[in-house]
């Protein structure tokens, strides 16, 4: 009975951290509200950002929205370096350099008609990411 009880702990479904790009560096994140206040604090410079997804580019999973108090920035896979599951949901944590960009129309028409995205408004925050981390995943059921 000993070697059951570790044997059940260790198949049960339980949320685990999944990371995609880079390793995640350590330190602090910085609130997307907190940033989307002051983004000249933050902008131009590599740091870690938290948040809720709230979207996922349903094409190929490189960009995720995320969203706290109203506030929200794009991130976007560096180079499309990694993609995120289509179904991403929950608290999040990017690690990359923030940036105030416009969206052309063309690049709007492109999230919304290509990969699903919601109308972006015309000037969005976005970060350039190596990393996100998704503290809360499940483990796969595959």
């Amino acid at each position: 009975m000993r070697l059951l009880l570790p044997t059940l702990l260790f198949l049960s479904p339980v949320a685990i951290a999944a990371n995609y790009g880079e390793p995640m560096p350590e330190g602090e994140a910085v609130a997307i509200a907190t940033a989307a206040a002051n983004p000249a604090d933050y902008a131009g410079k590599a740091g870690k950002f938290s948040g809720r997804i709230t979207e996922v580019c349903q094409k190929q999973g490189c960009w995720v929205v995320m969203e706290q108090d109203g506030h929200s920035a794009r991130v976007m896979a560096k180079d499309h370096g990694f993609a995120v599951p289509k179904d991403a949901s929950g608290p999040a944590v990017a690690y990359g350099v923030l940036e105030e960009e416009p969206i052309s129309e063309e690049h709007a028409r492109h999230l919304v008609e290509d990969d699903g995205a919601k109308a972006p408004a015309a000037r969005e925050l976005r970060i350039v990411a190596t990393a996100i981390s998704l503290p809360d995943a499940a483990p796969s059921q595959e």
